[in-house]
């Protein structure tokens, strides 16, 4: 049993190993003697009381698989594991006993065959779990799936029949007599019931039989209490029941129990042992083999029309795994078990193959640079931080595309993501690694151009896009009427004369951009003082010299205050008349409006 998530929710789990032989499947019209579903019963374990029961349906199946393909079809050797859960809640308030509680399904009857126990055909069966209260989360130990394997008579045998813990709690393996229970082969006492027991009656064993050598033989069957390891020279032939008990540790505190019930046959497999098969890597004998996680690799033995094979890994049967060949990716110690495909004597095994995982090949991309300027390139370079790496072969892709550059370094101009896989030749093992690559453009806005008043300066400002702090900016020329610092973003210039200035930014990643402004000079306007409009030749009109383009509007009143000239710039002088008669002498206030201010004074009309 296990927890499911939060709460008090438990999946209660039933396994059954069944003689396929003589298994019938219900199917709509017969029964079948497959249980569609069991219903197990909870005990206090203080005092056996009844406390509630909990129903399990039948879910799968898996065969057991035989190493000795030939002795399984000549003794008719055909298991099946079947698989039954279901589901419980247990209250805190129900379930708080410090001694805890067991969970129990009988069944008869045993297999009519059995050598070692008396009268197993009406004898049944006891499957046994103890679990404590619920306020200790707890998963009970899961007995591995065991290989399909037999016992050679007079010959040294081992078999791992450990379990695994969820909790890493701390497990006890015993050997135990088997339980017979309270069912009978009557039909209405084949399964258990919910009725109060006062204990689970053990099988009767043969003569000679104990629980210490329920095999019998010069080393009777005994099971390491650390390892779980079966070991037993069995010295008579036959079929034998057994079962171990595997406790439960936690903080030096028994706090679980299960048991299983198992039967192994013991045959005589003659004197007629097969060669021992080598196990083959790379057409090359192998003991150790490296792989690559997600890269499988084959071992192989000889094939031959007269042997059978069985693989196994860590000792357990790989299922399917019985032709000359195997794939192989998780780590462990493989060996391949080889038989008579035609006769049942002994089988042999291989010397083992451990299979580690190879060194990762670390990929790594050494770049130049990651921000190019325009029309700037950078080198790629593919390096391992392997140095007992073997050769390798490299694979560059731009986004989406392989590129059909196999070196080591790739020079790249193009933004984009930039993709190497590297490979090593040994093991096939590889190694990826990406960069993105960008690039930095760098624009910069200013006015074409600016005219300024001899003598006066004028500001301008480099706008850079991408907008930042970390530019650096370079006016030129300094020594022409550059008036600030020429490291900074805005320039105060000032020229004596038309000048051309080039302001050059660089960004903090070494990209430059370039961008210029001219700067017109003109004079200072003159405005004179005075002038005659008597028509005769010399000083007739107002004006202005040196105006190049700045004046924007020309205004001049009378005394009174009235506009007697005005012009939109300065196209033609004011002659001195005013709708078309010459003004009266004196003085004649103006404004006259620039680019770079006003200006405002009178002018003398004189006669």
């Amino acid at each position: 049993m296990k927890p499911l998530g939060g709460g008090y929710a438990y999946e209660v789990s039933l396994l059954q190993f069944w003689d396929a032989n003589n298994l019938t499947i219900p199917t709509t019209v017969s029964a079948g003697n497959r249980d569609l579903r069991a219903s197990l019963y909870i005990y206090k374990k203080r005092n056996n009381q009844f406390v509630d029961s909990v129903v399990v349906n039948y879910r799968s199946s898996q065969n057991v698989t035989y190493q000795n393909k030939s002795c399984a079809t000549a003794r008719a050797m055909n298991t099946v594991q079947g698989v039954y859960s279901g589901s419980i809640t247990l209250s805190p308030q129900t379930y708080n006993e410090p001694d805890g509680y067991y969970i129990v399904w009988e069944r008869c009857c045993r297999n009519g065959d059995i050598n070692n126990i008396k009268l197993p055909g009406i004898t049944g069966m006891v499957f046994y779990l103890e679990f404590p209260p619920v306020s200790i989360v707890n998963s009970s130990p899961v007995f591995h799936f065991p290989n399909g394997q037999y016992i050679c008579v007079n010959r040294s045998f081992s078999m791992n029949m450990s379990a695994s813990d969820a909790d890493a709690d701390e497990l006890y393996y015993s050997m135990v007599t088997p339980m017979r229970g309270n069912t009978s082969n009557l039909a209405n006492m084949s399964i258990g019931n919910s009725s109060p027991k006062a204990g689970y009656p053990l099988v009767t064993w043969e003569n000679g039989i104990t629980t210490d050598n329920a095999i019998p033989g010069s080393v009777p069957l005994t099971i390491g209490p650390r390892t779980g390891l079966l070991t037993v020279t069995a010295n008579a032939v036959g079929l034998y029941v057994f079962a171990i008990q595997c406790e439960e540790y936690r903080n030096g505190k028994r706090i679980g129990v299960v048991r299983r019930d198992f039967q192994l046959l013991v045959i005589d497999c003659g004197t007629d042992i097969p060669e021992p098969p080598v196990v083959m890597f790379q057409a090359q004998p192998a003991t150790e083999v490296r792989v690559c996680p997600a890269k499988p690799v084959q071992l192989e033995t000889t094939p031959s029309n007269q042997w059978s094979y069985q693989w196994q890994l860590n000792g357990l049967n790989i299922a399917g795994a019985n032709s000359e060949k195997v794939m192989v990716s998780d780590t462990g110690t493989y060996t391949v078990i080889k038989s008579y495909k035609t006769k049942c004597t002994s089988d042999t095994a291989s010397v083992p193959v451990r299979v580690l995982y190879a060194d990762p090949v670390v990929a790594k991309i050494i770049q130049g640079k990651a921000i190019l300027c325009e029309g700037e390139e950078t080198v790629l370079e593919a390096s391992s931080t392997d140095a007992d790496m073997g050769e390798l072969s490299y694979t560059w892709w731009k986004g989406n595309v392989k590129l059909a550059i196999t070196g080591g370094q790739i020079a790249v101009q193009d933004p984009d993501e930039y993709k190497l896989e590297m490979r090593e030749d040994r093991y096939g093992c590889t190694g990826r690694d990406s960069v993105f690559i960008k690039r930095e453009l760098i624009e910069i806005a200013l006015p074409e151009k600016v005219t300024i008043a001899k003598g006066t300066t004028v500001s301008v400002t480099a706008r850079v896009t991408p907008s930042g702090t970390g530019y650096m900016y370079n006016w030129m020329p300094e020594d022409s009427g550059l008036k600030s610092v020429s490291t900074d973003s805005i320039a105060v210039l000032g020229p004596s004369a038309p000048t051309s200035y080039v302001v050059e930014v660089t960004s903090a990643n070494g990209c430059q951009s370039t961008d210029s402004v001219l700067v017109s000079v003109i004079d200072r306007l003159y405005i004179p003082d005075a002038f005659s409009p008597d028509r005769n030749g010399v000083n007739d009109a107002f004006v202005l010299y040196n105006h190049d383009g700045q004046i924007l509007e020309v205004s001049i009143f009378n005394r009174w205050g009235n506009v007697v000239f005005h012009s939109q710039g300065y196209a033609l002088p004011w002659d001195g008349t005013y709708k078309n008669i010459v003004v009266a002498p004196g003085a004649y206030p103006y404004i006259i409006k620039t680019r770079f201010g006003d200006y405002k004074g009178e002018v003398l009309v004189l006669r």
